[in-house]
């Protein structure tokens, strides 16, 4: 491989061609970032404990705030009904969240390779596009935290996803329940 220019701005890349030549300056692929070099290099670094807590508390929000509206709505009614959808938003999002895991790299395992964060700007690529000449933007916006960002919207999804289907159950199953109960 020859060695290429660097090219401008924080997070522009080039990337390795099959022919052993080099692409021009762009965004990195998924799962990949600059180095000191503009190359894009593939992201293994384990993730650090700064990283498990802001997954944490990324994924206790909606845990907290399906039990806060689980609690509102739930006012006045029986315990139990309150405390099965608590445990039911637990599961969901507990399960969102595992899943997520298994998904990213690497798959299968509960472990993670991340792109660790640099400076803060590695949280907003996008306001860092570069203008070579002032004339006109070359975009390199890319998740240079990957999958800091990814992680989270599919732990999202998922327990979406989870909430609609098991939560519609679990209710079903309660009014049945209650419907037998009264005959």
């Amino acid at each position: 491989m020859s060695v290429v220019r660097t090219c401008p701005g924080l997070y522009c890349g080039r990337t390795a061609l099959g022919d052993g030549s080099w692409s021009d300056c762009g965004a990195c692929p998924r799962g990949y970032r600059t180095n000191a070099s503009s190359y894009c290099v593939e992201c293994t670094d384990e993730a650090s404990l700064y990283d498990w807590q802001y997954l944490g508390f990324m994924v206790l929000l909606p845990l907290v705030l399906h039990w806060f509206f689980i609690d509102m709505v739930t006012i006045g009614k029986t315990n139990t009904k309150a405390l099965h959808q608590h445990f039911c938003a637990l599961l969901e999002v507990v399960t969102g969240t595992v899943g997520a895991l298994l998904m990213l790299a690497p798959t299968g395992s509960l472990s993670l390779y991340v792109c660790t964060p640099k400076a803060l700007s590695d949280w907003y690529t996008l306001l860092h596009n570069p203008q070579p000449d002032y004339k006109e933007t070359l975009h390199c916006t890319q998740e240079a935290v990957y999958p800091l960002y990814t992680i989270i919207l599919l732990v999202y999804a998922f327990s979406l996803l989870l909430t609609v289907v098991m939560r519609t159950i679990l209710l079903a199953w309660l009014k049945i329940s209650i419907v037998h109960s009264r005959t």
